[in-house]
């Protein structure tokens, strides 16, 4: 009990020297200024604290509103893009529809699934091999009028069926030397034979059907059927040029 005593009395006389120290500082002008200082600088800066905490927060708030505003603008940009890309997808099936698909019956195999565009197109890009041709002049007159063939059928069918069809001098009578000696070298077309004669050549490249693939020098005539050697006989000896 004593040693309780003792310590409570210490504690007291501690606190009583603190209570005088403060005292006597107060007293001092100066540890009041300086007191009077520190206590105003501590609240300004609680508000300041407060207020930047408060701006800061509603910030954040704007912020966190602009994002969701622009995934939502995103989003109606998705939405529209797809929309229109849907719709172009929809156009784009709307005009394959429209495309018309040219008569199998009137052009050769290898084009017979062309579309008309893709004739036209075609047509247009090879013109210029015809162009002060010496061939093409007689030979697309002769589809005109012995024929009766215009427009792009004169471009993509072959002059005579020699593949198929055995022929005769008398099918040839009065048809024009011309024709005749582009008959026999388009049965070597029809093979993809590169022509070194740059009219004969020239006027191959004028049709769309015509692929040269297969240089002189490589070509041999055992791809040639049995009709088409007969066909070769006979227009080799009717042909003049």
């Amino acid at each position: 009990m004593e040693k309780g005593r003792v310590a409570m009395e210490g504690m007291f006389s501690r606190f009583d020297d603190l209570r005088k120290l403060i005292v006597k500082l107060y007293n001092n002008k100066n540890v009041r200024r300086w007191t009077i200082e520190i206590v105003v600088c501590i609240v300004v800066g609680l508000l300041a604290g407060c207020f930047s905490y408060n701006a800061l927060h509603k910030k954040d708030k704007k912020l966190t509103v602009s994002e969701e505003n622009a995934v939502a603008q995103e989003e109606v940009v998705e939405t529209t893009d797809t929309a229109e890309s849907t719709e172009s997808s929809e156009e784009a099936v709307e005009d394959n529809s429209v495309i018309t698909v040219v008569d199998p019956g009137e052009y050769v195999d290898t084009i017979k699934d062309w579309s008309s565009e893709e004739i036209s197109a075609a047509i247009s890009e090879r013109s210029q091999y015809l162009t002060d041709n010496k061939y093409w002049p007689t030979v697309s007159s002769y589809w005109e009028t012995s024929r009766g063939v215009t427009g792009d059928a004169c471009y993509c069918t072959y002059l005579f069926n020699t593949d198929t069809t055995v022929y005769t001098t008398a099918d040839f009578e009065n048809v024009p030397a011309e024709v005749i000696h582009i008959a026999k070298n388009e049965i070597y077309a029809r093979h993809g034979y590169s022509f070194r004669d740059s009219e004969i050549m020239n006027y191959f490249m004028g049709q769309v059907w015509y692929s040269p693939s297969v240089m002189p020098a490589d070509f041999s005539e055992d791809v040639f059927t049995e009709t088409e050697v007969k066909n070769l006989d006979m227009l080799n000896s009717i042909d003049t040029m």
